[in-house]
Order: C-alpha cells, then sequence, then structure tokens
C-alpha cells in the first residue's frame, strides 16, 4: 500500500541515524570510506540497491530494506535528469562516527548523499537532499559571500550574503525555511525558491542572507537529541543568529533587517517580530496561525480521501486503522496547552511531544498584540498545503485593523509561490520553475517603503 505522509511540506528521503552511544574519538581512515562512500553511490546509481545495502549494519539493513531504498532513491533522482558527475567529497569525524558527504551533479539539479559509518565502518545512517549547485552570473548586478550563521557554536552553518553592486548599507532581508531537512536556497528537485528570491532582491538593490538549517547540515545530531529537538533547536535559534549578524555587518543596514519566513518559518513570523522588535518588518509567505499540527492533519485527510478509491478492502482496513491513531492525537494535541504533563517519550502524529509542546509555545496568534511593526502577508491561491481559503483569510481578520499590514493572494501560484502544475501533492513541484516576478516586486517594494 501506498504509504500517507503527514509531513508533505518538504518530501525528500531521509534514514534516521542508528547509532550506539559516542565514546572516545576512533580512528577513521578517511580516504577509504570516502573511496566506499563513491562506491555505494555509485551501487544506487547503477540500480543495483542488494549490493549498496550490503555495506549497512545490520540494524539500518532492517529499518531500510532494499525495496524501501529503492524506492527512495527512484523518487529522489526521477525528476533529476541525467547524471553528469560527482562534484565534491567531504568528510567528518565525531566521537565513534564518521559522514561522508557526497555531492553529486544532474542535470537538472544536485543532490547531496550523506552516509554515515561506526566505528566498524558499517553503514548506519544515509541522508539525501536536493541541493542547487550554481551561481550567479558573471555580469549579475549582485555578488554572493559566504558567511556563517551560528545560533550553536558548535554547529555552524554555511550561508550565503547577497549584496547588490554599487549600493551602500542596503536593507537586509533574512530568509527562514519551512518544515523539513532544507539547504539555504529551500531546493526541492530542481526548484530553488529562497535563492529566486535572494537574487531577485539583489536585482532591485536589497541585501539577503540564507543560510542552511540545522538538521540539513547535522542530520545525526537531531537523532541523538532524540526526543529533545525543540523549534528553537531546528529554526529559531539560527535565525536569531542572522539577525544578530546582519546588525553587525557592516555591508548591509543594520538598523533596516527584514525577516521572511516561508511554510513553517511564515508561521514563527509574528513569535520572530515580538522576540525582536527592532526589526524593520517581517514578510508571512505560505504561513498560517493556526496549529501546525491541525494544518498537517488538513494535508493527511486530503492524502487519504484521494487515495481511497485506489485501495483494497486490506489496504482500506489498515488506512482506517491508521486514521484512528491520528484521530486520536489529534485530541491529545488539541487539549496541550491544559496538558502540560505528557511524558517526553510521548509520540503524538509521529512527532515527540517536546516538538509540540515548544510549537505551542510559539503559535502566531499568541504574539499578534505584541508587536506593531510591518507586516507583509503572501499567500498562493494554488496551495495545496497552506489553503488560501482558510489560512490566509485568518491572517486577514486577525490583522484587520491595522494599516501597516499588506496582504497579498496570487491567483495561479503553489506553495513555492511559482506557477501550479495543479497537482495536489509533492509531483507538483517536480517541474522546473522560478519563483513568480510579481512576488519578488511585492517583497521588494514592502521593503523600500518601511
Amino acid at each position: 500500500m501506498k504509504k500517507t505522509a503527514l509531513w508533505i511540506i518538504i518530501m525528500l528521503f531521509i534514514v534516521c541515524l542508528i547509532g550506539s552511544a559516542c565514546g572516545g574519538e576512533t580512528s577513521f581512515e578517511t580516504e577509504q570510506l570516502e573511496a566506499k562512500t563513491t562506491t555505494i553511490v555509485q551501487h544506487l546509481l547503477d540500480g543495483d540497491y542488494e549490493a549498496a545495502s550490503s555495506y549497512f549494519a545490520p540494524e539500518l539493513t532492517q529499518q531500510l530494506p532494499v525495496e524501501s531504498l529503492q524506492a527512495g532513491w527512484e523518487q529522489m533522482v526521477g525528476p533529476s535528469g541525467n547524471y553528469i558527475g560527482q562534484e565534491s567529497l567531504s568528510s567528518n569525524i565525531e566521537g565513534n562516527r564518521c559522514t561522508v558527504a557526497a555531492l553529486l551533479r544532474f542535470a537538472n539539479n544536485g543532490i547531496l548523499v550523506s552516509i554515515t559509518y561506526d566505528s566498524k565502518e558499517q553503514v548506519i545512517g544515509m541522508w539525501t537532499n536536493y541541493q542547487i549547485i550554481d551561481g550567479p552570473a558573471d555580469d549579475a548586478s549582485y555578488t554572493e559571500i559566504d558567511i556563517t550563521v551560528a545560533g550553536d557554536p558548535e554547529l555552524p552553518l554555511r550561508g550565503k550574503l547577497t549584496l547588490p553592486k554599487e549600493v551602500d548599507n542596503p536593507p537586509v532581508v533574512i530568509l527562514v525555511q519551512g518544515s523539513g531537512s532544507s539547504d539555504m536556497n529551500e531546493t526541492i528537485y530542481s526548484n530553488a525558491p529562497f535563492r529566486d528570491i535572494a537574487w531577485g532582491l539583489a536585482e532591485q538593490g536589497i541585501a539577503s542572507i540564507r543560510y542552511d538549517k540545522r538538521y540539513y547540515t547535522y542530520p545525526d545530531k537531531a537523532v541523538e537529541l532524540n526526543n529533545a529537538v525543540t523549534i528553537d533547536d531546528e529554526v529559531l535559534s539560527d535565525v536569531y543568529a542572522a539577525i544578530d549578524l546582519a546588525k553587525t555587518d557592516g555591508r548591509v543596514d543594520g538598523e533596516r533587517i527584514f525577516v521572511l519566513g516561508h511554510s513553517l518559518g511564515g508561521m514563527l513570523t509574528p513569535a520572530i517580530a515580538a522576540k525582536h522588535p527592532e526589526l524593520a518588518g517581517v514578510i508571512s509567505m505560505a504561513g498560517t496561525l493556526r496549529p501546525l499540527y491541525e494544518v498537517s492533519y488538513d494535508q493527511t485527510i486530503e492524502t487519504v480521501q484521494s487515495l481511497r478509491p485506489t485501495l483494497s478492502e486490506q489496504e482500506l482496513a489498515i488506512l482506517d486503522a491508521q486514521l484512528a491513531q491520528i484521530e486520536a492525537d489529534m485530541e491529545v494535541l488539541r487539549d496541550l496547552p491544559t496538558n502540560p504533563t505528557l511524558d517526553a517519550d510521548t509520540t503524538l502524529l509521529g512527532i515527540p511531544a517536546i516538538y509540540w509542546y515548544s510549537l505551542e509555545q510559539y503559535e502566531g496568534e499568541k504574539y499578534l498584540e505584541q508587536i506593531s511593526m510591518p507586516m507583509l502577508i503572501l499567500q498562493g491561491e494554488a496551495d495545496f498545503q497552506i489553503y488560501a481559503d482558510v489560512d490566509y483569510p485568518l491572517w486577514q481578520e486577525k490583522l484587520a485593523d491595522r494599516d501597516n499590514v499588506v496582504f497579498h493572494l496570487y491567483p495561479g501560484l503553489n506553495h513555492l509561490m511559482m506557477p501550479t502544475q495543479n497537482k495536489r501533492d509533492v509531483s507538483e513541484y517536480q517541474v522546473k520553475s522560478n519563483v513568480d516576478q510579481q512576488v519578488i516586486d511585492d517583497i521588494a517594494a514592502f521593503v523600500k517603503n518601511n
């Protein structure tokens, strides 16, 4: 049976790390592990999934059978086009683990394959993510500078400061991604919405900061934390670090800092604004004031309804049992504010309770009365993840009495603010496209007017 996806904001093939407790440093032959990684990747490219999985530790083989490995890999590379070659190979040792990252270039985009080995040099974890490889043209009216963002000094993140040429101290927009493991471009298949926005704003004299998400760069750290990951760890502490960086970087105007959040990032913009009243404004792009579990629930129900006509009686029975568990979890989640004593190990909708508690703390509506700065609300009418007929009107209702809030609803645009392909699942994003120019123009106008 085709599995329904609760979190369909970003659909990436991610395999959780299976690891023994970290002990002291282990001596790794990194050249040997890099060669092994190249071999495993080649097996995947050749479609020899049995050979690739032969390097897995027994626990990973059990968690990721050959059939699942094949399905995940083919879903990942299918829209990527022809394989061109390996761009880079790097390794990182932490305790008794070594992670090797191979960046592969395909015709439509790059794919980063990260493989973690234990002290016996067995594969105990694998992650794959999309990554855009190219950069701005030599004659572009802007330049990109490598920066580091680090909400945790021990977990520095790769970032880009995009600067318009011949503009002194431009205003700067900090870009905050949605759910899931995401690079600085928010790459999905061959689309890179944050790169589009950064370059588009630079062409209009506006700087931007974007950076990889923490658990994109350090996927094993989320597993080490086990059930203790919070939204502060995943998103907010790095956002605050980026704001501090913008304040002190003399290449941008430290008094005209804006934060643009997309999807989950858009949901968090009221809390970010409340925590940083010195910001010049915030932008919610495909964000919501509803709790994330309500959005996820709606997405799940829509997916289930679309699947029902294709399922056998046995599959329907399994699906209905899963739905019953989802409904039970939703009852607990909807009572979360009055039930602060859930065990840390409790899992609801597949997510540890501590994460849901942290999200509940930062729900946007709680912060609206605390903020008075300008806001820009952007929504695609064809968005199947954040609804134009539910989430967008809620922003309008809650902010109706403010004269410094601008709303834009875009016909025909999807969750990425790109032209819709009229799909209601992640295949919507498989066609290469770009963020609509009107969206970039409206963001630029908001920044310039504030």
